[in-house]
């Protein structure tokens, strides 16, 4: 694999993992801007991004639904306060 320069493997330094499946081009780009822009994300790969917000997990889900048609997913992950790794499945 070659060596991506602006992503390389370490500790996650963000808030949120999401990752997405839109079938919809301007939903996706939607989601799209608000990683690059007020999450202020990374991109993984194109379907995942390393993000950071102020936002609580209901809001990040309250956030991400409506760009979601009916056969899309999406998924975020983020440590709980018990140290453990939460997986959230929307749909």
């Amino acid at each position: 694999m070659p060596k991506d320069e602006t992503l390389h493997s370490g500790f996650v330094s963000h808030d949120y993992v999401l990752t997405f499946s839109i079938a919809d081009a301007a939903q996706r780009a939607a989601l799209v801007a608000l990683c690059r822009g007020p999450w202020q994300g990374d991109e993984v790969t194109a379907h995942t991004w390393e993000i950071s917000n102020d936002l609580s997990p209901d809001a990040l889900e309250s956030a991400v639904v409506p760009l979601l048609g009916p056969d899309d997913r999406a998924a975020y992950y983020y440590l709980s306060d018990s140290k453990r790794m939460f997986r959230v499945v929307l749909r």
